[in-house]
């Protein structure tokens, strides 16, 4: 029993061994996994470094060859060494190799094969042949005559035709204008007599000759008529006859005149005023309303 128990610490002594040298042998594999991937960083600078260079090398063949790649079959020259001065256009990165994460190694001379670089003459730059100028034609004299042509005697000038008095072109309304005249429009048939005389005389204002200028001062009184203002309304109907007088507005203007001076007891007034109406617009709706009116009166 005894020597049972002293052989039981002599084998786990062994296996500890044998497990701190199982663990050995695995650090050992793990350093050499290192130093070998260090290696292969080491050379993916080379090579990114020697790629930067034969990058740089063919910029500048490009670039003095015009852009295009040179002809194997011409003379070479030596390549440039990467510490040569970049062409002017050529950027920072076509000159410098990239950084890496891996340590600092100084490169290897490039095995490969330096670029021949060649000079292509360009069209542009040949010498153009001289031009030949043709010989010179004579050209004979002319003749002198034996007498010259007595000069025509200027014709009077022709009188200018008569311009005829043009007629101002109205202007063109804006939606916005537009948007303002039917805003009176509607606001009067809906019986905010105030506020339509208001948008009408905004109107006005914006748009003083404009082709709706005349109804929109017609409606200014139509919207005094409405509230009784006769006198008010008969000074609006008057300024439409005198401001506009080719408007499509005169005879409706002369008619409601009449019926102003037919409601302030002006009674020979408006007998005059309708007369005038049946006088310049016969045969209308407007005359025949007219002279219905004159004959009713006392």
């Amino acid at each position: 029993m005894k020597r049972f128990t002293f052989l039981v610490p002599l084998y786990l002594l062994a296996a500890g061994c044998a497990t701190l040298g199982t663990n050995d042998v695995q650090q050992q594999e793990i350093q050499t996994l290192k130093a070998r991937i260090l290696e292969l960083q080491r050379e993916a600078a080379m090579n990114q470094v020697e790629m930067a260079q034969l990058r740089q090398q063919v910029a500048e063949l490009e670039a003095r060859n015009g852009g295009r790649r040179p002809n194997a079959a011409s003379p070479a020259r030596p390549a440039p060494s990467s510490s040569a001065a970049a062409p002017p256009g050529a950027t920072r990165s076509a000159v410098e190799p990239p950084k890496s994460s891996a340590p600092s190694v100084r490169p290897a001379p490039s095995p490969a094969e330096p670029i021949e670089e060649v000079d292509i003459e360009l069209p542009e730059n040949e010498p153009q042949p001289p031009r030949r100028t043709p010989p010179a034609i004579p050209v004979p004299a002319p003749a002198k005559p034996s007498a010259a042509p007595p000069a025509p005697s200027p014709a009077p000038p022709a009188a200018e035709p008569a311009i005829p008095d043009e007629e101002p072109v109205p202007e063109t309304l804006s939606p916005a204008n537009q948007v303002l005249y039917d805003r009176g429009y509607s606001l009067y048939y809906q019986g905010h007599f105030v506020d339509a005389e208001t948008s009408f005389q905004r109107f006005l204002q914006a748009n003083p000759a404009s082709e709706l200028a005349d109804n929109a001062q017609y409606w200014i009184g139509e919207c005094r008529y409405a509230r009784n203002d006769l006198k008010g309304a008969l000074a609006a109907f008057r300024e439409t006859i005198e401001r506009y007088p080719k408007g499509n507005k005169v005879a409706d203007a002369l008619l409601k005149s009449g019926q102003c001076l037919e409601g302030l007891g002006d009674i020979e007034g408006a007998r005059v005023t309708y007369r005038e109406v049946v006088r310049r617009f016969p045969g209308t709706l407007t005359a025949n309303a007219a002279e219905e009116r004159r004959a009713k009166l006392p």
